[in-house]
């Protein structure tokens, strides 16, 4: 890969029900460029898989992130094509702030919201918000340990809302 271009690998584990059932697993590639020291786009691909279905997806996104040290702020949007059993299922925008706080070169927890809208009948509505904590552990070799809550509630402009608890555990290695 050119110098600047950085391709990250991820695999994720989520459950809900307090840890006591299978939610999903993934596995996400994805190419980022930067643009500036506070700016990237990136593109990623991720194949999940469900009890009883997979799902597949591709987005383009950029992000902002602000340094205060040791505190820090993100804001990250990203327009997301999803096929489910590969058909299409649908287009969302996602917007997501996160504040983070670097304890030291190992440890930074973090705190993020966000919020996603919906492509129905070509306009896009506010569908699902997320809420999320958890700790970034720095590992050897460029390699970081996720642990995280994410309280999430979809389905707001429908009739059949649904809140779900995730808590879940990732790994991230980045080339």
């Amino acid at each position: 890969l050119p110098y600047s271009l950085k391709l990250d690998l991820e695999q994720e584990l989520r459950f809900k029900d307090q840890v006591t059932s299978f939610k999903q697993t993934f596995t996400e590639v994805s190419v980022s460029y930067p643009i500036s020291n506070r700016m990237k786009l990136f593109i990623p691909f991720r194949y999940s898989f469900y009890k009883d279905k997979n799902k597949q997806r591709i987005s383009l996104g950029g992000s902002y992130r602000q340094n205060f040290k040791p505190i820090s702020i993100k804001y990250r949007i990203k327009l997301q094509r999803t096929y489910e059993n590969r058909d299409f299922a649908d287009n969302i925008i996602r917007n997501k702030f996160t504040v983070d706080y670097k304890i030291n070169k190992k440890m930074k927890p973090y705190i993020s919201s966000e919020f996603f809208f919906l492509d129905k009948l070509d306009k896009y509505q506010y569908d699902e918000y997320r809420l999320s904590f958890g700790f970034n552990i720095n590992l050897p070799r460029k390699k970081v340990l996720k642990i995280f809550y994410t309280y999430k509630f979809e389905g707001i402009i429908t009739s059949d809302s649904e809140q779900t608890d995730i808590f879940g555990f990732a790994y991230h290695f980045k080339w």
